[in-house]
């Protein structure tokens, strides 16, 4: 099992409070100097305590976060695809759901999340085994994307609001066809699709004439579309595409998880795993113009069991 544990990074806020000091120490030496009016003197003291005032507040928070994750941590201890309590926690039992997007105003860019966790039941673990459920990272290499994950929230005070999160693999993968092509002009290519244990493989073989290359994308339309590379050929290629293959664990906090979160302690690059339903595309690169494509959608589910969402 390979286990993430989400800490969070106080270093920003070390970073803003120096910023803000380089910036505020100087103005007020300049007011004390020049001696604006009042009104000017109270908008610029108003404005340095409100920075100060939400910059510690964030740190706080971040801070306490970061203790309940580490007193979690010290409770738990996984043996194969079970974890187990030092001490028995009271938690809800669940989904936890995060989208993450980038954007921009200037030359600034801001990292947005929208998280939620829906409960199922409320229970007392003494441990948690991990179950077949189904689950969803797809991230792309910015740390824009989406993830659904199964898992509990803790609700005793001293760890309220610490995630342990899962995913479990167990594929089958349904494909409508199991080959489908593309053509333009003199252009073709064509894949052929095989199922293998924890993803699949296509064979491309294409004719170009005027296209640079055949290629061929998974996409995850979710709220957040994610797509992959999954290879490229000028005449013929095999590739393959492989899910999770192990089980994964994340400590983290509700606060603090993200998209992007996961996808730096993971060191994934990017990711596109789980289940629910998937674009197979396949793309003429053709010079000048927008690629040519051909699309199927495919579906899996966890390969013993087939439960919901909890959504």
């Amino acid at each position: 099992m390979r286990l993430l544990i989400l800490k969070g990074n106080t270093r920003i806020f070390w970073l803003m409070l120096i910023i803000g000091l380089t910036i505020s120490i100087p103005t007020l030496v300049a007011i004390l100097i020049i001696n604006p009016p009042l009104r000017v003197k109270v908008g610029v003291s108003a404005f340095i305590g409100l920075w100060f005032g939400l910059t510690l507040f964030a740190f706080y928070r971040t801070k306490r976060s970061l203790k309940k994750v580490e007193e979690l941590e010290r409770l738990i201890s996984v043996i194969g695809d079970e974890i187990g309590f030092s001490t028995p926690v009271q938690a809800e039992v669940g989904y936890f759901y995060a989208s993450g997007y980038w954007s921009s105003s200037g030359k600034s860019r801001s990292y947005h999340v929208f998280r939620s966790f829906v409960k199922e039941s409320k229970t007392t673990l003494s441990s948690l085994k991990l179950e077949n459920k189904p689950f969803l990272l797809a991230i792309a290499q910015d740390g824009e994307g989406e993830v659904r994950l199964p898992g509990v929230r803790i609700l005793n005070e001293t760890l309220q609001g610490a995630l342990i999160l899962y995913a479990k693999p167990s594929y089958k993968f349904s494909f409508p066809a199991e080959s489908f092509s593309v053509s333009h002009e003199e252009d073709f290519a064509e894949v052929r699709i095989e199922e293998t244990e924890n993803g699949f493989r296509v064979s491309v073989s294409a004719n170009l004439s005027k296209a640079k290359r055949a290629k061929v994308e998974l996409i995850s339309r979710g709220k957040r579309t994610v797509k992959e590379l999954i290879g490229d050929t000028e005449n013929i290629g095999v590739f393959e595409k492989e899910f999770l293959n192990e089980p994964l664990m994340i400590v983290g906090h509700y606060d603090q998880i993200s998209p992007l979160e996961i996808l730096k302690a993971g060191k994934f690059g990017r990711i596109i795993s789980g289940h629910g339903k998937f674009i197979l595309r396949l793309a003429l690169d053709v010079p000048f113009r927008p690629d040519i494509k051909e699309e199927i959608e495919f579906e899996v589910i966890p390969k013993e069991e087939t439960t919901s969402w909890g959504l």
